[in-house]
């Protein structure tokens, strides 16, 4: 009997390619019996398209069913199959056969009874020599791959014929066959619904064969296929169907004993997982990950329906279609094919920064000689001091000071750490053996790490090498750099090295979430130094948040680390009524001469325009000359700023500007904020840091002034340059002629007496009195050999009031200064002091602090409780003889809200850390799948040579050719915006993140949307990924990596169940900041 087919074709809303696939089943040069259409939630244009046709019957769904669901539908139609040469085909209206397809399928099954299920090579639907899919196939433990996709089509494939299954698009099917099976899994609505179907066939004793020689093109609509969207909200609501398909079936072919244990692995196994996406930068797809795991743990299963179903129909062992399976590394050697073809897409976009040939080493260098030649005085010294500079604590007790608990400076505290704690713990780790050793190292190394930081993010203006130089060296001679280096303020050089990292990496936030994870780290150091930056930086990523379109989903959790970082402080500072105390200055609170808005938009924070006004002194020439000079050296790089306005590239320039100026307005607002207080003094904020960020504008404008100039630039930058280096003269050579509140020092604030006995015992205390210059004397409680930096604390600087022990301890200090009848012992003993400083810096001369510091000697002197046992020049120390009483830390200080602010701390800026760093998963899965232009214009791939067990299964990489049709090269516009992804998962900007601008000598383009995801979403049969099964290209950008643990696979062994296990390793790490792109907005080209 000869056999008969029934086409059924779902349609939806698609009337042109509705009409397209019916007018191919129409042209069958083996006509099919019979056509039944039927609508899902159709349009009129549809259902009129589909009637034009004269289909046998025409029935509709007022409801979006599923494509299984409405085959299913359309199947209980027909009258019952009355033998086995009856044929189902289904079809839809995003498939498009040619016209000899059914002809070779039947051709095919006429002569293999044992076929039950047949299906044709998928290829583009606009470029019919793109092959998109052949087959799917089934790893040792059940993982889904489709071992080829998206290659050149030159019938390479063709002699492949047993499969593990084919999609559900194009099947043909016995309809015997079909009705014993009965249809399709309903749980498996999207994903692997014709490989569960495939299965359950080959478990019956039925063939199930791939025809290559019949073509169908695939629309991918939508309909029979998921969409292959770049949207973000799409792409994660299609990770989480591949997830709860494979789950489903990991559930539904486990064996009995296994279950169990697999229902007990769903969630742990989301928890690993979503760490693995986290590292494979796919934080968009965690939460499908965990909605899968419970709706199949929880969601009113349907495991027990298709277990019963598998059970019905089994007649063959599970290890009878073992050999189907793909052996693991067959697996590892196709994904690495793959994953070079995917690289050759990419590596002509990029070029390579040059640092070393493009001269940015030698910038990096000359810093570093000029760097020791300026602070050589340093040399030989293990410490530095001075100004706000302290020593710092050993690496453990560094790292025990960040969150919440005891804040041991004065007679200590239980509350929030300062967040440049974080800060100071990662440096003095650097030098964990001599943690405050890193504070020298900074300071020789402040200018070539500005160099550096400064030539990479010049490589998002210019690839011109002397316009990268001149911006570096515009940066490193920084008149704010040198003014916080000469004045100890450790904070603000931190600030200055770290802000070009910052904008390199956060231009290209919203392309990867590599660089969105880095930029958040970094916002939140440079705020953790600089807090008054806060509101600049917020407004800076509000604009970036706004100009990221469909990156903004990137964009928004970086604030995230610094928030984390805050929280703690902010709560405390608000609950106390002080909320603004925490954009106070954190470290040591330094006074600074007062400013001036002239002198600020000079760059100078100081009052003395960098020693200028001293210079002007000793030379005789004080007065207006330096108001006069000073500005003429600065005024090319202001100039060269303000000429960008109206060069090529305004609106970058523009931006630019609007960062310098939120700069320079927080510079002025320094001037009249004071938040912390040292002594008697108010400390105002200082507003160097402030200063780096209105700098960093400036010069990156100016440096946009000079790109457009072109050949014309090099005598303006060498002007820039050079007025720079005499302007901040005065401020370098500081230290050289001793001018410098900076230099060497010991290791102890304290004499050497009080030192030695600190040794023994670390507790000890002392009493440190400071005269004052409004004749009022201050008093401190310092513990062991003195303060450290770590120890200081902005809630203790920003204190507006006194606490009872605070109040006693100035009673104390007052009484041992003066002649009174205080019997002093009980506080001494209640305090711990075991020594009384008295720092005697007044000078000479009347002046009311000479006065205190006279009067506090003399009664010191005359104490009997006390004894005189060392002076120095700057100090008199008295002992307390008999007293070695030490004030332990209360234990348990910060209960256990330091632990809960721990964990939280951790659990933030582990995940951040995981999200930024650079992994060899990221390389391979952020690069999407092809379009069919790519696929045309690759190149030959890479073979690798099978191993011998995995032989059957070498299939060849596609051939390509580099001379494709322009015809097909227009079937996918890369660079249109409307295939870029706002998606939170992993994309090919992780690549090119970081890459660069070519200076074109054209006006580059306002920063635009950088196509940031090219892939064109997951193929929809049986592509799930390395998420919920294995795939040979990590074509999906939100797959997950590999979830199994040795126990899972121990469950799997020996059955069907369905694990993740056959994931190949991790290739090598790549960082994404070693190539530059094309200028414009970062915008590969």
């Amino acid at each position: 009997m000869p056999p008969t087919v029934t086409a059924l074709v779902v349609a939806h809303r698609g009337a042109d390619h509705l009409t397209r696939s019916l007018d191919a089943l129409a042209a069958q040069t083996r006509p099919v019996d019979s056509v039944v259409v039927i609508g899902v939630a159709s349009d009129e244009a549809t259902t009129a398209a589909a009637s034009s046709a004269s289909p046998g019957a025409l029935l509709a769904s007022k409801e979006r069913i599923p494509f299984g669901a409405a085959i299913g539908l359309a199947a209980r139609t027909l009258p019952p199959p009355t033998s086995d040469d009856e044929w189902l085909w289904f079809l839809a209206e995003d498939t498009a056969p040619e016209p000899d397809a059914l002809e070779r399928m039947i051709e095919t099954v006429a002569v293999s009874p044992s076929v039950a299920v047949a299906g044709p090579k998928l290829v583009d639907w606009d470029a019919a020599s793109v092959l998109r899919e052949l087959g799917i196939a089934m790893t040792r433990f059940g993982a889904t791959i489709v071992p080829v996709q998206d290659e050149f089509d030159q019938a390479q494939h063709d002699h492949t014929s047993d499969m593990m299954a084919v999609p559900a698009a194009g099947m043909l099917v016995r309809h015997t066959v079909w009705e014993r099976l009965g249809g399709f899994d309903p749980a498996l609505p999207v994903f692997d619904d014709g490989l569960d179907l495939c299965v359950r066939a080959r478990l019956a004793g039925h063939r199930v064969v791939i025809v290559p020689t019949a073509r169908m093109a695939s629309a991918a609509d939508d309909v029979s296929a998921p969409r292959r969207s770049p949207k973000g909200g799409r792409r994660r609501r299609q990770h989480r169907q591949r997830r709860a398909a494979q789950l489903h079936r990991r559930m539904a072919y486990a064996p009995a004993f296994a279950l169990f244990l697999h229902w007990l692995s769903l969630v742990p196994l989301a928890v690993l997982r979503s760490l693995g996406l986290l590292l494979s930068k796919q934080p968009g797809s965690i939460g499908g990950e965990f909605a899968a795991a419970f709706a199949t743990a929880f969601g009113g299963s349907r495991i027990g329906p298709a277990r019963s179903a598998i059970k019905r129909v089994r007649t063959v062992k599970w290890s009878a279609i073992a050999p189907l399976r793909i052996p693991r590394s067959e697996v590892r050697r196709a994904r690495a094919i793959q994953r070079e073809a995917s690289l050759t897409r990419v590596r002509g976009e990029r070029r390579e920064l040059n640092f070393f040939s493009g001269g940015g080493a030698w910038v990096v260098l000359a810093m570093a000689v000029m760097s020791i030649a300026l602070f050589s005085p340093l040399l030989g010294w293990t410490q530095i001091g001075g100004g706000g500079l302290l020593p710092l604590n050993d690496v453990g007790a560094l790292w025990s000071s960040l969150g919440y608990g005891w804040r041991d400076i004065g007679i200590g505290f239980v509350g929030a750490a300062d967040p440049f704690n974080a800060v100071l713990a990662i440096l003095g780790s650097l030098t964990f053996w001599q943690p405050s050793f890193a504070i020298e190292l900074l300071w020789f190394a402040a200018m070539p790490l500005a160099a550096l930081g400064a030539w990479f993010l010049s490589t998002r203006l210019t690839h011109r090498p002397v316009l990268r130089a001149t911006f570096a060296l515009v940066w490193a001679l920084a008149p704010m750099l040198f003014d916080a280096l000469q004045q100890g303020r450790p904070a603000a050089v931190i600030v200055h090295i770290l802000l070009p990292w910052l904008f390199f990496a956060g231009t290209a936030a919203k392309r990867s979430w590599a660089a969105a994870a880095t930029t958040g780290i970094l916002a939140a150091a440079v705020l953790a130094c600089a807090p008054i930056l806060a509101p600049a930086l917020f407004v800076i990523w509000l604009i970036g948040v706004i100009l990221a379109r469909r990156g903004t989903v990137r964009m928004l959790p970086i604030p995230i680390p610094a928030v984390a970082l805050f929280l703690p402080l902010v709560v405390q500072q608000t609950l106390r009524g002080t909320p603004f105390s925490v954009l106070a200055d954190p470290g040591l609170p330094l006074a600074g001469t007062d400013g001036h808005p002239l002198h600020i938009a000079l760059g100078f924070a100081d009052g003395n325009l960098g020693g200028w006004q001293s210079l002007a002194g000793l030379l005789g020439i004080s007065g207006i000359a330096p108001s006069i000079v000073v500005p003429i050296l600065v005024a090319p790089i202001g100039i060269l700023a303000l000429l960008a306005l109206f060069l090529r590239g305004t609106i970058r320039a523009t931006l630019c500007l609007v960062g310098a100026l939120l700069g320079f307005a927080t510079a002025i607002l320094t001037l009249h904020l004071s938040l912390s207080a040292s002594g008697s003094h108010a400390v105002p904020v200082y507003a160097g840091s402030a200063l780096s960020l209105y700098w960093l504008g400036l010069i990156a404008a100016a440096t946009m002034a000079l790109v457009a100039l072109g050949r014309f630039s090099i005598a303006p930058a060498t002007v820039a340059v050079a007025f720079l280096a005499v302007a901040i003269a005065p401020l370098a050579i500081a230290m050289p002629l001793q001018t410098s509140a900076v230099g060497p020092s010991t290791t102890s604030a304290l004499p050497a007496y009080a030192t030695a006995q600190a040794q023994a015992k670390p507790r000890i205390g002392t009493l440190r009195l400071t005269p004052q210059t409004d004749g009022s004397l201050g008093a401190q409680l310092v513990h062991g050999t003195g303060q450290t930096l770590d120890d200081q604390s902005t809630l203790s600087a920003t204190s507006r009031t006194l606490t009872t022990d605070e109040k006693q301890l100035a009673v104390l200090a007052g009484n041992l200064t003066s002649t009174s009848g205080l019997n002093a012992s009980s506080l001494l003993k209640h305090f711990g002091v075991s020594f009384v400083l008295l720092e005697t810096t007044a000078g000479e001369g009347v002046s009311p602090a000479s006065a205190t510091e006279v009067r506090a000697e003399t009664a010191l002197d005359g104490n009997a409780l006390l004894t005189q046992v060392a002076s120095t020049d700057g100090a008199v120390l008295w002992s307390v003889p008999g007293q070695r009483h030490q004030v332990p830390i209360p234990p348990d200080a910060g209960g256990w809200l330091r632990v809960l602010v721990f964990i939280g701390l951790g659990v933030v800026m582990g995940l951040t850390l995981l999200l930024a760093l650079p992994t060899g998963r990221t390389e391979r899965g952020n690069l999407g799948r092809p379009t069919a232009a790519e696929v045309l214009g690759m190149r030959p791939e890479k073979r690798r040579a099978p191993t011998k067990r995995s032989a059957r299964w070498a299939l060849d990489p596609a051939p390509t050719v580099d001379n494709a049709p322009a015809a097909d090269t227009d079937a996918v516009n890369p660079s249109d915006p409307a295939s870029a992804s706002d998606d939170g998962g992993a994309d090919e900007g992780d690549r090119r993140a970081s890459a660069p601008e070519q200076d074109s000598g054209v006006d580059p383009d306002p920063d635009p949307d950088p196509d940031p995801d090219t892939d064109s979403g997951p193929d929809r049969r049986g592509d799930e990924g390395p998420a919920s099964s294995e795939r040979l290209d990590g074509a999906d950008a939100d797959a997950a990596p590999d979830d199994d643990t040795e126990s899972e696979r121990a469950v799997a062994e020996g059955h069907a169940g369905e694990t993740d296990a056959d994931q190949d390793e991790p290739s090598r790490a790549s960082d994404p900041m070693v190539h530059e792109g094309a200028e414009g907005g970062g915008r590969a080209q």
